[in-house]
């Protein structure tokens, strides 16, 4: 289903009253209920699916008022009937950007995979909600053991950062992190995970430099410090809320950052002046912007990573090269051509030539 030159559609069929009490669950405490809802992916239908709102500032951005095809939803096909897939896909989500096109999202993705980084497949799907009129909507596979086991292909557990954690040690009891991280795929198990974050936060600057090596993929990690940078992701893991993922391969007893929501990269922001312009009253009159941009002072692995000359040379050094792959070499601006080309050919749903004309320029500039 993550075919980038073919439009999908996808259809939730949630009724208006679980849609409304969805809405009513999340501006009362911003918690995020699962309904069961048939879901009908190109023509295929599965019963009995998961689906809940999926994001943060991202849920606060959508104009009170609007259909539930408009919202970020996550859908998950085995929340109730184990085993439940399409293609191998377990879990779906439909994403939310400031731009009508999405193409800034889309184009990352891609730039995250050929960079040879952990990305998420994706594909653009006219996406109905409720009964709702389609939308066109990017959607991508939600990392989850099916994912990791292509993407990785051994044992391990992937943690989830929330927006509102931070990459600070608390100390060794897990439910001290029960509101900063989530485990989305392998066993349930929060120690390899606290005894990383506990040495990045408590080893000396000497240690840091001798020892990272045994504890993250330095490499796979200078890559992603400098390809956030290349696509100018205002919301990487120094960003709002630590955004990222971390996956822990038991094997090696070591850590790889994996990027996670490319919705505000290429000049798109949530701030006033920004590609994609400010955000609307949220549902309910939440407040226009969303959450704050959360922990300004970056992330602790990444600012130490990035003090130490040397970790910072590799990452100077793969930005040179990842310039040179991805830009130079023409790959990106084929790629943007391609996916804005087949965009054009199917809009229609919510979006026109022109805009996608016009979004697609403003992503080559960063591309000379």
């Amino acid at each position: 289903m993550f075919d980038s030159a073919t439009l999908h559609t996808l259809d939730i069929a949630m009724s208006e009253a679980d849609f409304a009490g969805v809405l009513a669950a999340y501006q009362a405490d911003q918690s995020k209920e699962w309904v069961e809802a048939s879901v009908t992916i190109d023509g295929t239908s599965y019963e009995r699916c998961g689906v809940r709102l999926k994001g943060n500032s991202t849920i606060w951005r959508v104009a009170d008022g609007a259909s539930a095809s408009e919202y970020p939803w996550l859908v998950r096909l085995d929340k109730y009937v184990d085993g439940q897939a399409h293609d191998g896909v377990t879990e779906i989500v439909v994403r939310l950007n400031n731009t009508a096109s999405a193409l800034n999202e889309a184009l990352s993705l891609d730039l995250l995979a050929k960079a040879g980084l952990a990305s998420q497949p994706w594909s653009y799907a006219a996406v109905s909600a409720a009964g709702a009129t389609p939308v066109l909507r990017l959607i991508l596979e939600h990392p989850s053991d099916p994912w990791v086991a292509r993407e990785f292909g051994e044992d391990g557990v992937l943690y989830k950062a929330e927006a509102t954690s931070n990459y600070d040690y608390l100390g060794d009891e897990p439910s001290l992190y029960d509101e900063r991280f989530d485990v989305e795929a392998g066993d349930d198990d929060l120690a390899p995970l606290i005894e990383f974050l506990k040495w990045v936060n408590e080893i000396d600057d000497a240690g840091f430099a001798a020892d990272l090596s045994s504890h993250v993929d330095v490499a796979a990690f200078a890559s992603y410090l400098a390809l956030e940078d290349l696509i100018g992701n205002y919301d990487a893991i120094d960003g709002p809320g630590n955004n990222s993922y971390l996956w822990w391969a038991k094997a090696a007893d070591l850590m790889t950052v994996v990027g996670w929501d490319h919705n505000l990269t290429f000049g798109v922001t949530n701030r006033p002046g920004g590609q994609g312009g400010g955000a609307p009253g949220g549902p309910g009159g939440m407040p226009a912007g969303g959450a704050n941009r959360g922990n300004q002072s970056g992330n602790v692995l990444a600012r130490r990573f990035e003090a130490d000359a040397t970790f910072a040379a590799q990452k100077s050094a793969a930005a040179e090269r990842l310039r040179a792959e991805l830009y130079a070499s023409g790959y990106a601006a084929q790629r943007l051509s391609e996916i804005a080309a087949m965009l054009t050919e199917v809009a229609g749903h919510n979006i026109g030539a022109e805009t996608i004309t016009s979004e697609k320029a403003a992503i080559a500039t960063y591309l000379a």
